[in-house]
């Protein structure tokens, strides 16, 4: 190989990495590697369970290279153009990818202990079964990013950027998510045992059938967003922004929504047994078929709100404004009713 290495073509820089192995590409690579198209079209799964550990990859353009189960191990991808890679499965144990680009690249199942993501660009990645557990995506930028039936308990997600990724069925226990922006993403059915929502954003997203038992959603703002049927035991909702918000079928027994803004909130069909209340804005709210059984409304603005079919036994609505709401088969025996007169 005594060949000037700036002269080489693509083709024989590539048989130097499949001939020579791994030592025999750092030997060669240089600065003219910059932005080389490192892989051929037609060459498309060429790379298929290739042994590249501690290959030296850095700054090169590997834009829709098929690594699948390749061995990257203690990998240098610094800088790296993974732009819509395939790295299923692949072990990228202790790989450094500071500053790569992972745009759309398909990371499902892989091995990523110990991986270095500083400033990374994660944008549509797909992490879907990936064992991210106790990983730091802190401060980082993943939208679109597919985590579905990944394991990230315990990862760290403190104020990054998820707009509109899948969370589906993903174990999140014990996740921190503190002041992270999830506006729009899809977290059915997915673990949040303990996870902490504080002050993230999570405005229109979908939390259908998720566990939210002890997860900690204080100041965090929920407008707009889809929890039907969720599990809230022992959940921290202090603070939180509830407008708009559709906790159907929620379990909310003996919650403390005291003062709260709930306008235009459904807790239609949501077990609202012993619930503070009072003095709460529940302007134009839905709650038919709930079960307010010893509630206290004492004082709500329940203007325009939907209350057919509700079970308001012993409820306490003194001095709540219930002008143009819908009472109709409401069950109202022993209610204590706004003008103070008991049914």
């Amino acid at each position: 190989m005594s060949q000037n290495p700036s002269s080489l073509t693509k083709s024989q820089l590539l048989s130097i990495l499949l001939t020579e192995g791994v030592a025999g590409w750092n030997r060669w690579r240089g600065d003219f590697l910059q932005n080389l198209e490192f892989l051929p079209k037609e060459q498309h799964n060429y790379y298929l369970d290739l042994n590249l550990s501690e290959v030296n990859l850095r700054g090169v353009n590997l834009t829709r290279v098929n690594f699948r189960a390749c061995d990257l191990t203690g990998a240098d991808l610094r800088g790296a153009n993974l732009t819509e890679a395939k790295l299923y499965k692949a072990d990228l144990r202790k790989a450094n990818l500071s500053g790569a680009n992972l745009t759309r690249a398909n990371l499902g199942g892989a091995n990523l202990i110990g991986t270095i993501l500083k400033g990374t660009k994660l944008d549509g990645v797909n992490f879907s079964r990936t064992d991210l557990s106790q990983f730091d995506f802190s401060h980082l930028h993943l939208q679109n990013v597919n985590f579905t039936k990944a394991n990230l308990s315990q990862a760290n997600f403190s104020q990054a950027n998820l707009n509109k990724s899948k969370f589906i069925k993903a174990n999140l226990k014990i996740a921190d998510f503190n002041e992270a922006i999830l506006t729009r993403v899809k977290l059915k059915q997915a673990d949040l045992y303990s996870a902490n929502l504080t002050k993230a954003n999570l405005t229109f997203a979908n939390l259908s059938r998720a566990n939210l038992y002890k997860a900690n959603l204080r100041v965090a703002k929920l407008t707009k967003a889809f929890l039907k049927g969720v599990n809230l035991l022992e959940t921290d909702l202090n603070d939180t922004e509830l407008m708009e918000t559709n906790l159907q079928q929620c379990n909310l027994k003996k919650f403390n929504f005291s003062g709260f803004n709930l306008t235009g909130i459904n807790l239609s069909d949501a077990d609202l047994t012993g619930v503070n209340l009072s003095g709460a804005i529940l302007i134009g709210a839905n709650l038919s078929n709930a079960n307010l059984q010893n509630a206290n409304l004492k004082e709500a603005n329940l203007l325009g709100a939907d209350l057919s079919r509700t079970n308001l036994r012993n409820a306490n609505l003194l001095g709540a404004n219930i002008l143009g709401a819908d009472l109709s088969r409401a069950i109202l025996k022993g209610a204590t009713m706004p003008n103070g007169t008991i049914n």
